[in-house]
Formats: structure tokens, C-alpha cells, sequence
């Protein structure tokens, strides 16, 4: 029990040290945590309502509310992608598990992530919107985001040590899932014969759920709710399994 709460205390202070670096001698400091999505929210905005008029009620917090669930993933990705690498002068004075280092990272992207769904919330509840019960599930949501966030990580984390240019590879990634991802647009406009395997995308069914669920107050369907869970458990235990493997060796050769 000692021992766990050592472990848990290293997280922290790794993640705190991150947080504090993030913003060390910026002059907005932590205000740029609710800048970038709004800056996000601008652009998208203008270009989809005002441009090309996409038709779907309440668009700001429509667009909003996924483009602070696709930063949290696209950010904590390739944040703790980079850690190691990042941290590797501090590994080879210090005898940190490997697992700290990533789950740290993707603690202070998750403290990010809290920040700007407290803005979310701020701009929901100004424009006249409510919560129903349904809201509930988001927490559930917000779970399966986080596993699927540490075990994505898990598995790129070797392959970015071993392969530098994997993280270009990951960023081409990103750029596609945003596309497959229905941040802009709504997920009806996908042709059926697709759609199934369109949601097979666990980041574009957390998206859907999470607006359903605060948005338009419906629950997702069990069934549904238990494929995301299962395909999310799948590459959560996957990449947990990859980086028990070959994490040490690769901080070992650092």
C-alpha cells in the first residue's frame, strides 16, 4: 500500500511539474487553455455555419463540446507519445517507472481538458441550454476517454522510441481521424452501409454519446454502449501489454 502511494505521488508531481512548465513565462499563462479551443471554435464556426450553412441547432455548442473531447485525446496522445523522449535526461538520474511518466502527462492534458469543459459548460448554460438526467452517462464517457487515451499512448510510446518518424505518422493520423471523427458535422450525413463500421471509430461514438447525452438528453442504446466499451478495453489492454513489454527496454537504451 506504501509502495502505491509512493507511485501515486510521483504521478502527481510529474503532473503538476507539467502543468507549471506548460505555462512557465507565458504572459496569458493558463488563459490559453480556454483560447485554443475557442480559437477552434471561431474558425470551424465561421467556415461550416457562416460558409457552407450546415444546418444543425445550437452549432457553438454543438462544435464546441467536440472540440474539447478530440483536443483532449489529440493532445494527451501525442503529448505523452513525446514523454519519455522528453523526460530522458530526468530517466537516466532518476529511476522512474516508465508508466509514471505517461500517466503523468496524461493527467496534466486531463486537468487541461477539465479546464476547458468548465468553459464549455459556462457557454451552455448561457445560451439558454439544460442538463437532463441523461447527462449522467457523460461521466461514463469521460472514463472510456481516459482509457482510451492510456491505451492509445501505451502503443505509440514504443513505436514513436523506436521509429522517430512515427511521430509524423501520428500527426497524418490525427489529421484523418479528425475528419472521421463528427466534430463538424453530424454523423447521419455518413452513407449506411459505412455507418457501422464508422462507429466502430470509439473516438466518434464518445463524440456522438457525449451530445446526445448533454445535448439532445437520450442515453446511447446498451448495446451500443457495451461495443465502445469492449472495443475501448481491447486497445486499452493492448497497449498495456505492448509497453509492459518493451517500455523498460526502451528507457533502458535512452
Amino acid at each position: 500500500m506504501k509502495k502505491i502511494s509512493r507511485y501515486l505521488n510521483v504521478i502527481y508531481e510529474l503532473s503538476r511539474l507539467d502543468f507549471k512548465l506548460k505555462y512557465y513565462g507565458s504572459v496569458l499563462g493558463l488563459f490559453w487553455s480556454f483560447l485554443k479551443p475557442f480559437f477552434m471554435l471561431a474558425i470551424l464556426y465561421v467556415v461550416f455555419y457562416e460558409f457552407l450553412k450546415v444546418n444543425i441547432e445550437n452549432y457553438q455548442i454543438y462544435l464546441l463540446l467536440g472540440i474539447v473531447i478530440w483536443n483532449f485525446f489529440a493532445d494527451a496522445t501525442k503529448d505523452s507519445m513525446q514523454s519519455i523522449m522528453a523526460k530522458a535526461p530526468l530517466l537516466q538520474k532518476i529511476n522512474l517507472p516508465p508508466f509514471a511518466v505517461v500517466a503523468s502527462t496524461i493527467i496534466h492534458s486531463f486537468w487541461t481538458f477539465l479546464i476547458t469543459l468548465v468553459a464549455f459548460f459556462v457557454l451552455f448554460f448561457v445560451s439558454g441550454s439544460q442538463l437532463a438526467w441523461s447527462a449522467f452517462i457523460f461521466l461514463y464517457l469521460i472514463v472510456l476517454l481516459v482509457a482510451l487515451i492510456f491505451g492509445t499512448s501505451f502503443l505509440v510510446v514504443p513505436l514513436y522510441m523506436r521509429f522517430k518518424d512515427f511521430g509524423h505518422i501520428w500527426d497524418i493520423f490525427l489529421q484523418m481521424l479528425f475528419w472521421a471523427t463528427p466534430l463538424v458535422y453530424q454523423y447521419s450525413l455518413v452513407p449506411e452501409k459505412y455507418l457501422r463500421w464508422y462507429l466502430l471509430n470509439p473516438v466518434a461514438r464518445i463524440v456522438v454519446d457525449a451530445r446526445n447525452a448533454i445535448l439532445y438528453h437520450f442515453t446511447p442504446e446498451p448495446k451500443q454502449l457495451l461495443i465502445t466499451t469492449a472495443v475501448i478495453a481491447v486497445i486499452f489492454f493492448i497497449g498495456l501489454a505492448v509497453f509492459k513489454k518493451y517500455g523498460r527496454t526502451l528507457i533502458e537504451e535512452l
